[in-house]
């Protein structure tokens, strides 16, 4: 799988480890979430960056310890109708500050990257069925909301507001 931001195709530095494999002596390392609740003390003593692969039905509030330490969490799609990933996207960021890198991976469409993006998330996982140059067009498709998200960007109602604030001067 190729991994990608709003730019493109990146390096990936993150090894995947099941939850029986040893951690590696400063490697950037990501486990899954039963395994970073079991063993967190020794993956953060053992490995440079520690990453977290989650479902989108997970508690937060569980992971909630672990995100000032974490380099990278991956949120796991079900389906492309698991709208959860959005809403744990923006949870992450808004309410619990998580500010590193998060990976949204699965069976996504590129209708889906834009708002992704705007949920917070930073890299993609993407396969041979959706290519990289497709990713970019989706995630470049849109420059103007109407709503705000964890960006930041103006929304329509306020651009229009500052042009007509603009004209009264």
């Amino acid at each position: 799988m190729a991994v990608v931001d709003s730019n493109g195709l990146i390096a990936d530095g993150w090894a995947r480890l099941a939850d029986d494999a040893p951690v590696p002596k400063g490697g950037s390392v990501v486990v899954s979430f039963a395994r970073l609740k079991n063993e967190h003390n020794s993956l953060f003593s053992a490995a440079t960056k520690v990453g977290v692969d989650i479902p989108s039905d997970v508690n937060l509030g569980e992971l909630e310890p672990f995100l000032p330490r974490l380099g990278v969490i991956v949120v796991r799609f079900a389906t492309m109708r698991d709208g959860r990933v959005f809403s744990v996207g923006r949870l992450l960021r808004e309410r619990y500050g998580y500010a590193a890198d998060m990976r949204a991976v699965g069976p996504f469409i590129p209708d889906q990257a834009q708002f992704l993006l705007r949920c917070g998330f930073t890299s993609f996982e993407v396969d041979d069925s959706y290519p990289v140059e497709s990713f970019k067009r989706s995630a470049r498709a849109y420059s103007v909301w109407y709503q705000r998200a964890t960006d930041r960007a103006a929304s329509v109602a306020e651009l229009r507001q500052g042009a007509l604030d603009g004209s009264k001067s």
